[in-house]
């Protein structure tokens, strides 16, 4: 059995700060001490972005802060799976940049940063727009829309929008331009983000996000994923909640016999719609719209408009 640590040692501490308090090196190299980064040990194996964050705790100098990526999650938002394994932390000069493994280090003159946690952390309007250097084009979409979430937003779009206005004549600022000019609020899924960037790109119409669906006597029926009203077509994302919880699979047979008998037509997109089965479905969604009275030549083509 391994020695007990001190008591005045915190779960995450730094491997100086343990051998002041008389631990040795060999009970530091213990597999029941976690190693997240050179010279931190923790009681426990880090599992997700939060705990990274918490493990990096203790080497966070006084003039740096977790951002870019590391601040979107932080904040409750998004970023690919690729960026989680490491650490965004930035510097404020003449503090220089973090180096090691699992940081991406980086500078800045300024800084706009909440405490989450305890943890300094860029703000989220600040945070999407450092994280375009590492982020996609449609990434970043779907980072802001993430931020912009119908349940328990972060953001607002004029938080997002004055952000992005701050840096004017910045590097970049266009891309983030273009990015803005697509985002949309109100979505529920990062998977939704991509299904309707998907559709988008495939030239088909402008769908609203998230509306109210009534029927004839201006009776709620549903809300759909992605609606275009004028031809009473709906394109949904069906995540694994829908299949493995029974009551939400009730509650959806009951919603599309309703949407149905009102005349709505339901496409269902799930996981296993990728590739050529993703192109498949939605060109089955142009047939479907063009039989509805859809015509390419008279739909506004200009992505997606923001609706405040």
């Amino acid at each position: 059995m391994p020695s007990v640590l001190p008591p005045e040692l915190p779960d995450r501490f730094l491997v100086g700060h343990a051998l002041d308090a008389g631990v040795t090196r060999r009970r530091l190299r213990h597999p029941s001490l976690a190693a997240p980064f050179y010279g931190v040990r923790s009681r426990e194996q880090a599992s997700d972005v939060v705990a990274l964050a918490c493990g990096y705790l203790p080497k966070l100098r006084a003039r740096e802060y977790f951002s870019h990526a590391t601040a979107l999650v932080l904040a409750g938002g998004w970023a690919p799976d690729r960026l989680r394994a490491v650490l965004d932390v930035t510097a404020i000069p003449p503090t220089v940049r973090a180096r090691g493994a699992g940081v991406r280090g980086h500078q800045s003159q300024t800084a706009r940063v909440r405490f989450v946690d305890g943890m300094p952390v860029a703000e989220p309007a600040a945070a999407w727009c450092q994280a375009a250097s590492l982020l996609a084009d449609r990434e970043l979409v779907v980072a802001a829309d993430s931020l912009l979430r119908r349940h328990d937003p972060v953001l607002t779009v004029d938080a997002l929008e004055a952000e992005v206005d701050s840096r004017n004549g910045a590097r970049g600022v266009r891309r983030l331009r273009r990015a803005l000019a697509l985002v949309e609020p109100r979505t529920d899924s990062v998977a939704e983000t991509f299904l309707r960037l998907d559709a988008r790109e495939a030239g088909l119409p402008l769908f609203e996000v998230n509306a109210e669906i009534r029927d004839a006597h201006g009776r709620f029926l549903a809300y759909g994923d992605l609606v275009h009203a004028p031809t009473k077509v709906v394109l949904e994302y069906d995540g694994q909640q829908h299949r493995l919880d029974d009551r939400q699979y009730a509650r959806d047979v009951e919603r599309l016999d309703d949407l149905a008998a009102a005349g709505w037509r339901v496409i269902r997109v799930n996981r296993s719609h990728r590739g050529p089965a993703r192109r498949a479905i939605l060109e089955r969604v142009r047939s479907t719209l063009v039989a509805r009275g859809w015509r390419a030549e008279t739909s506004p083509m200009v992505g997606q408009r923001r609706r405040k």
